[in-house]
């Protein structure tokens, strides 16, 4: 199978749970990474059937879409946890725009799964991911689109479980939020009250705040294996209801102080939610009398369950982006042309 770039990939692409992209398994060096190829936007080539008026707009659109992704991947790198699947590089080749992420060997665990477990290790589990998305909200990136489908459970080298934020394709720094025409991307059973007013053509600022509230829908699904209740007569999804001014109805098997929190996370007003570090603290504590986790200090146990191989595979991917950028930058998203 020919190369992209300098990944072989192991089988023909696959748009499975991918959205608007494709994707397979590559390797280089011996190692195995997950490789994506954008669908859009396409680099136009030059050609007769195109004016260049055409030609020009477009590659305008794609110099926009490739510093937008660059900004998004820069902070992702920088502020990660080592839970937040970073980008290692970012190239196109010929008209695609291609990611490479590390290979991460998940678990099939479903949502009746996680529901399926120890309550102690269900609020550990959801303060690893409340931790890794307080990471990115420090760098004022917006995850947008959290689901379970976005996050993969793996072991350790320790045999621990944890768990991966993956799939930033929707993502974007509050001080670049998408368009009005664009929208938000997403399953809607996770949209805010604010996306979902955007869909009505009703203009809001879409924060960081969306990510807890997708969170809290998230949360309720691990400790009850279900959606929280709202009137599906005249609503389409949760964040519908809570526009409207409904009340969500959370499950009565969850702990009362996990009920009130993620009370507080599907708030009407972003403002009124608590923050992704918040939901951190508020998750740490089980029994008084007893350990969080099997770890003593668990700021060190999150630092333990990141990727270190994450580090080591990005310094080896992006080497020869860095040697390749005419600038002399150091950036591992130098898009160098038609490679």
């Amino acid at each position: 199978m020919d190369k992209i770039w300098r990944y072989t990939p192991q089988s023909g692409f696959t748009n499975k749970n991918a959205g608007f992209s494709m994707w397979c398994f590559g390797t280089y060096q011996d190692k195995e990474f997950f490789i994506k190829q954008f669908l859009s936007p396409k680099y136009p080539a030059q050609d007769k059937e195109s004016s260049p008026e055409k030609i020009a707009k477009k590659r305008k659109e794609c110099a926009a879409f490739e510093q937008r992704q660059k900004r998004l991947y820069a902070t992702l790198a920088e502020h990660s946890d080592g839970n937040d699947v970073s980008i290692l590089a970012f190239f196109r080749v010929s008209s695609r725009y291609y990611i490479v992420t590390e290979k991460i060997e998940a678990l099939p665990w479903t949502v009746e799964t996680v529901a399926a477990l120890d309550e102690s290790e269900k609020r550990r589990l959801c303060a690893i991911i409340a931790h890794a998305i307080a990471a990115l909200h420090k760098g004022r990136l917006v995850h947008s689109d959290i689901k379970h489908d976005n996050i993969l459970y793996t072991h350790t080298e320790s045999g621990q479980v944890t768990a991966k934020i993956i799939d930033f394709d929707g993502g974007f720094l509050e001080s670049d939020p998408p368009s009005m025409e664009d929208g938000v991307t997403g399953d809607t059973n996770y949209f805010s009250p604010e996306v979902c007013a955007r869909a009505y053509g009703e203009e809001r600022p879409l924060t960081t705040g969306l990510d807890i509230f997708a969170l809290g829908i998230l949360f309720h699904q691990y400790f009850s294996g279900e959606l929280p209740d709202y009137d599906r007569e005249n609503a389409s999804c949760p964040g519908e209801a809570v526009l409207q001014g409904s009340s969500l109805h959370l499950s009565e098997s969850l702990p009362e102080d996990v009920s009130a929190l993620i009370g507080k996370m599907l708030s009407q007003d972003p403002q009124a939610r608590p923050t992704a570090q918040e939901v951190f603290e508020a998750l740490r504590p089980y029994h008084p009398d007893e350990e969080f986790s099997a770890f003593g200090d668990f700021d060190e146990a999150i630092r333990l369950l990141g990727s270190r191989g994450a580090a080591d595979d990005a310094e080896d991917a992006a080497t020869p982006l860095r040697s390749a950028s005419p600038d002399g930058g150091t950036s591992p998203f130098y898009i160098p042309g038609d490679l």
